[in-house]
This record gives C-alpha cells, sequence and structure tokens, in this order.
C-alpha cells in the first residue's frame, strides 16, 4: 500500500511539473523542525533562535517562541529573526580577536605583563614577583578569580578596594586554569589602554563594520524593541521571571561619565555584546574561514590557531574558544558557549567540513549554567546531522 501511495505522489508530482527534490526537501526541513519543537517544549523554552552555516552561506535561520513572553496584562511577542540576543561569553571571543589584531600591529605582546596597560598594579598578592600576562588572561590561568564578580575594576584596585586580594587565587600565575569572567574584563580594559578608545568601538571599527554586521555591546545604539527578553525559571514552582538587568543601558554614566580604564565594566565586555542569530553566524563564518570571510581579512591564520589550539589540558581551552570533542565522533569542534539572566547560547563550528552552528535560547529549564548538555549538545548534533547529509 505504502509503495502505491509513493508512485502515486510520484505521478503527480511529474504531472504537475513540482520538482521531487524541492517537496522532499521542505518535508525534511518540516520533519527537522518538529524536531527542534519537541526538545524546545521538553526543556520549557521561552524563546529559541538558531542559525546553521555551510561553506560561506547562511543555510537555516529560524525563530521558536516568544521575544516577550505573554502576562496578564500583555499578548506577547513571537521571537522574529531579526532580534537581538544577548550572548553572554561568547562575546569574549570579541575581545580576543582584538587583542589577537593588536598583537599582530605590534602595539602589545602576548606575554607583556598585562599592568602595563592599566591604571593599578595586577600582582596576586602571594605572588608579588609573578606578571600576570595577556596570555594568562586570555587562558583563563592568570589565578584571578569571580568570587567578588567582575563588572567592576575597583574590585580588583589596590588603591581603591581594601579587600583586592579576595579576587586572587592561592595559586601562582600561569600554572593552573580556572574559568573567569574577570581576566576578560581586565582584557576591555588592556584594550582601552592600547588604544586611547572605548572597547566596544574598536570591536565596532575592527570587525563589525568591516563583516558589514551589526550588534554591539552598547545598549544606547541599538534598538531597545529589539532586545529579546531573557527568563530565569525556578524549579521548585514551575514558572519564569524576567531578568531585566541584561539589557540596562547606563546612558548616564556612558555618555557623560565613562573614563577610559576605568569604566569597563558598564559595557561587560565578558559577557555584554547583543546580536541577531544571523550577524553571529556570519561573525562565526569569519573564525571558521581562518579569520577571513569573503575577502575580508581580521585576523590572520595564525591568529586563529592561537584562538583555537588547547593551553590547558582536559579543559580544552584555548584563546576564547573551546575544542568540543563529544559532538561529532572523531570530529574536533571548536567555539565557546555562555549562559546568564536565564540565557542559553552556544557559536560552535567545524573548520574542516565548514559547517557551524548559533544557538540562542532565552529561557529554559536546563539545568547547565550555559544548556550545553540538554540543549546545546542535543540540538547542534540533529543540525550537524541533518545539514552535513543535505544536498
Amino acid at each position: 500500500m505504502k509503495r502505491l501511495r509513493f508512485k502515486a505522489v510520484l505521478i503527480f508530482l511529474l504531472l504537475s511539473g513540482i520538482p521531487w527534490r524541492l517537496v522532499s526537501a521542505k518535508e525534511s526541513k518540516v520533519s527537522l523542525d518538529n524536531q527542534i519543537d519537541s526538545l524546545f517544549i521538553k526543556m520549557k523554552m521561552t524563546g529559541l533562535g538558531i542559525a546553521v552555516v555551510k561553506g560561506d552561506s547562511i543555510v537555516y535561520v529560524n525563530s521558536f517562541g516568544y521575544r516577550e513572553m505573554p502576562s496578564d496584562n500583555t499578548p506577547g511577542e513571537l521571537l522574529e529573526n531579526d532580534d537581538l540576543f544577548r550572548i553572554a561569553s561568547i562575546s569574549k571571543t570579541f575581545i580576543a580577536t582584538v587583542i589577537l589584531q593588536l598583537v599582530e600591529e605590534g602595539a602589545l605582546s602576548l606575554d607583556d605583563d598585562a599592568q602595563e596597560y592599566l591604571k593599578f598594579p595586577l600582582r596576586n598578592p602571594s605572588f608579588l614577583n609573578d606578571p600576570i600576562t595577556i596570555r594568562m588572561l586570555l587562558t583563563h590561568t592568570s589565578s584571578i578569580n569571580d568570587s567578588q564578580r567582575y563588572w567592576s575594576l575597583e574590585l580588583i584596585n589596590p588603591n581603591v578596594s581594601e579587600e583586592y586580594f579576595k579576587s586572587y587565587s592561592n595559586t601562582k600565575p600561569g600554572d593552573v586554569y580556572k574559568y573567569c569572567n574577570f581576566n576578560y574584563t581586565l582584557l576591555g580594559a588592556v584594550i582601552e589602554g592600547v588604544t586611547n578608545n572605548r572597547f566596544d568601538a574598536e570591536i565596532d571599527q575592527r570587525i563589525m563594520k568591516p563583516l558589514n554586521i551589526q550588534g554591539g555591546f552598547n545598549c544606547n545604539l541599538l534598538e531597545p524593541n529589539k532586545f529579546v527578553k531573557l527568563y530565569r525559571y525556578d524549579k521548585n514552582t514551575g514558572t519564569f521571571r524576567e531578568d531585566d538587568e541584561a539589557y540596562r543601558p547606563y546612558k548616564y554614566q556612558i555618555q557623560d561619565h565613562y573614563v577610559l580604564g576605568e569604566s569597563i565594566g558598564l559595557g561587560y565586555p565578558c559577557s555584554g555584546m547583543k546580536i541577531t542569530t544571523s550577524n553571529l553566524a556570519k561573525y562565526m563564518m569569519m573564525h571558521m574561514h581562518g579569520g577571513t570571510f569573503k575577502n575580508t581579512i581580521i585576523l590572520s591564520a595564525n591568529s586563529e590557531e592561537l584562538m583555537r589550539n588547547n593551553y590547558v589540558g582536559k579543559y580544552n581551552y584555548g584563546f576564547s574558544f573551546r575544542q568540543y570533542r563529544d559532538l561529532v565522533p572523531n570530529t574536533v569542534l571548536y567555539g565557546q558557549t555562555g549562559g546568564g539572566f536565564g540565557l542559553k547560547s552556544a557559536m560552535i563550528f567545524d573548520p574542516n567540513h565548514e559547517i557551524g552552528f548559533v544557538v540562542i535560547c532565552s529561557g529554559s529549564s536546563s539545568e547547565y549554567i550555559d544548556g550545553y548538555g540538554d540543549i546545546h549538545k542535543p540540538l547542534i548534533q540533529l543540525l550537524y546531522s541533518f545539514f552535513s547529509n543535505a544536498e
């Protein structure tokens, strides 16, 4: 019976002039969306944006759920492909990219003492004779920690805080890997110290404009009505609450009172980029192609290799990129994930097969801080299988 139905459908397609391959591809796309929908429902996601690239093209972009969840007072707004997500720690890759550009220009060296470019001493009080280098900040081996948080340089400035020492671990700089957001806040300040310009302006001039992509760290320069609202999940009540801290503009402080090398925390260099999934996918393609996208060179191939190398053993961390060895058998993928304010983000690519994925969720029941184990991993495995086999 199934074979007869298949023949009947095929005869209809041939007589009607509709290409069989086109219908088959459309049905496959529906099947893919249905599988994504199933995970969306299972993980109680509020909104989900996805972009997939192959070669130098974006081959899939889709949005699921809401930009703003319905409430007693509002009907909610559906998520659209041109909405802006905050992307959390994927932001670190933009900072690392500019640092490596400055290295290529000879403006600094990876083994420079980072305090040369700061307005205060940067020394672990237990290891005063050991410099903390740019390389250590990039690889999270600086001995700095996030115990006092990381959005203000005053927390680690011995000239301001009597408790600055709490931001250091009792390990020698360069010896131990410990993921730390403060490292990239400090690297943002290094960029300002070298360029005498705001770090976000440097990213815009050096990365965003050359790649013709929109987004940024400064909320005041973006469309606020396009921000995807972020939601934290309470597993005890099974409910979500909006976290409005993610898009706080700090307009007064930034426009009139920003001090280079001091006010860096207002822009959250370690986590504050806001961008659409498509524009993040274009940025990812640049890294996937060795620092170049469509004849626009952002980084040299050597610098790109530095970003991907593993410097810390089992943690698989380079200069802001991780190596992912558990997604596809016998294949190493590269990228970064992020989490905060309820959001879960991932930008992961396979340079050898020229395929990459952007996945960003605005809220979910995931118990992973970055959503990797129960959102990104199953989604990227699904997408990799589907698009690597697609014509």
